[in-house]
């Protein structure tokens, strides 16, 4: 039987141990929360976005979420939020889960935010959102040569929104009902069915290419 004084050394030695990994989780717990942070917050204003979508007559607007597409541009693919495709036409929409007050023009290449005292510069997503548009136009350009794709910005969670040059952007109901306003019908029943099914066959599903995407655009903003 060990005396006591060495019982005592090795717990007070195992508990050394447990503090440290504890610490060391702890750590690696932080880093993992902040490098995903912006991701998983994004995910949360698609998801409104989305479900304000669904508000749509879905006998006449088809919902299109998450899509990834091949793409010409910097990186081989590129995603896009949310696509609804309708007989009055097709609408690509950028979500920015934002809060604070959103300032830019429609001209300009960055955007800012503000949040109190706090200023942070951004892309302007109209532009971020043309690589959207032309991926979807490249994919039906065959068949739809002069097909036209409007572009939309939703910020559902925005204080407040003061971008000029465009009426294309705003919270998430704004986008709705923009969608809506569009009523002059350019696509048939049939054609409609034959775009969404394109889309969907072109989609690229598979986890491991959203990954390398994500990689990628990240690597591209760093």
């Amino acid at each position: 039987m060990l005396p006591v004084f060495y019982l005592k050394k090795l717990y007070y030695m195992e508990s050394i141990g447990t503090g440290l990994l504890l610490i060391i989780l702890t750590l690696v717990f932080v880093i993992y929360v902040k490098a995903n942070f912006p991701r998983w917050k994004g995910k949360v204003g698609e998801s409104f976005v989305t479900e304000k979508l669904r508000d749509l007559d879905p006998a006449f607007y088809k919902i299109f979420t998450d899509v990834l597409l091949p793409s010409d541009g910097n990186i081989k693919t590129t995603q896009i939020d949310q696509l609804v495709v309708s007989k009055y036409g097709i609408f690509c929409i950028e979500t920015k889960n934002y809060s604070g007050w959103i300032f830019g023009s429609a001209n300009q290449e960055y955007w800012t935010q503000v949040i109190y005292r706090n200023k942070e510069r951004f892309y302007n997503p109209l532009w971020q959102n043309y690589a959207h548009t032309k991926a979807v136009e490249e994919l039906l350009k065959e068949k739809y040569p002069k097909l036209r794709i409007y572009s939309l910005v939703a910020f559902p969670s925005a204080d407040k929104i003061k971008v000029t040059g465009t009426d294309f952007v705003g919270y998430a109901s704004d986008v709705l009902e923009k969608i809506v306003s569009f009523n002059n019908i350019i696509f048939s029943d049939s054609e409609v069915e034959e775009i969404c099914a394109i889309l969907s066959s072109a989609d690229i599903k598979d986890e491991k290419s959203h990954e390398e995407h994500d990689k990628e655009a990240h690597r591209l903003n760093d």
